[in-house]
């Protein structure tokens, strides 16, 4: 890319600093949570190095990018405009007067929220940046041991100026939803790493059949998960009670319960 300078935006990790000092070249680091609101946890930020003058990790990112989590930037803005686009995107608004942190700096975080930017927005969200690389898996992936390179490109970065004044940004309809379903797929991910009875696939859709019930905490589809994959084969019945969850999960344990009973009665 022409006129691109190329920038690493690493995501914080206990020895990230140590690690780069070791690794040579001048990384110079820029915390992004420096002159934001989350000035006071800065010593946790993510750091922004110059890809050019840090060969080493750069060449690391790409052959060895499970060493080095974060994304790739290219801009033909300096540094210090990447950075205040950077720090603009990273505290966000939601749900009406909501605030939260955009962890878009984790390539997890990345694979569910870029894609899920619609093309019209994305010169809001990417700014200066051209060209935005990270190599990671969703959940689901992860589950299948799927790791791979995402990009976005953005196709006006030539034309974005830097604003005096900008108002906060806000999450959309799908921005949120993938970020939820990011929370889904990870409480997930966990719980069936603990279990051997069903891939991924199969316990998503007991898992979205709990939630279809009203069961929201971890413990109540925790539990759902469990005697669902328990009793696989089972008709479950079309409602549930009225009730607190106990009540209502000890019932549809009995149903199936009975249900298996009657399939091996008949066979």
């Amino acid at each position: 890319m022409t006129g691109s300078q190329r920038w690493l935006l690493l995501d914080y990790r206990d020895d990230l600093a140590e690690r780069l000092y070791r690794a040579g070249g001048n990384p110079d680091p820029h915390r992004l949570f420096d002159d934001t609101e989350l000035a006071s946890c800065a010593d946790q930020s993510p750091l922004l190095i110059s890809a050019a003058e840090n060969l080493s990790v750069a060449a690391d990112f790409i052959a060895q990018p499970e060493s080095w989590a974060g994304l790739q930037i290219d801009s033909a803005q300096p540094v210090q405009a990447v950075l205040q686009h950077l720090r603009h995107i990273l505290v966000i608004g939601f749900d009406g007067e909501r605030k939260g942190v955009l962890r878009y700096s984790s390539p997890r975080t990345a694979s569910y929220f870029f894609p899920a930017v619609e093309e019209s927005a994305l010169p809001i969200w990417l700014g200066p940046i051209r060209r935005l690389c990270w190599h990671a898996a969703t959940w689901r992936e992860s589950a299948v041991q799927q790791t791979h390179w995402c990009s976005v490109e953005n196709l006006d970065a030539d034309q974005w100026r830097p604003l005096a004044e900008r108002d906060g940004l806000h999450l959309g309809k799908s921005q949120t939803e993938a970020l939820q379903h990011q929370q889904v797929e990870k409480f997930l991910f966990y719980w069936w790493q603990k279990q051997s009875r069903l891939s991924f696939d199969e316990a998503f859709v007991y898992l979205d059949e709990g939630m279809q019930h009203g069961f929201l905490s971890a413990d109540s589809l925790s539990r759902y998960l469990e005697i669902r994959s328990i009793y696989q084969v089972a008709m479950p019945p079309i409602t549930l009670p009225h009730g607190g969850d106990e009540v209502r999960l000890d019932y549809l344990k009995t149903s199936l319960e009975r249900s298996a009973t009657d399939k091996e009665r008949h066979a």
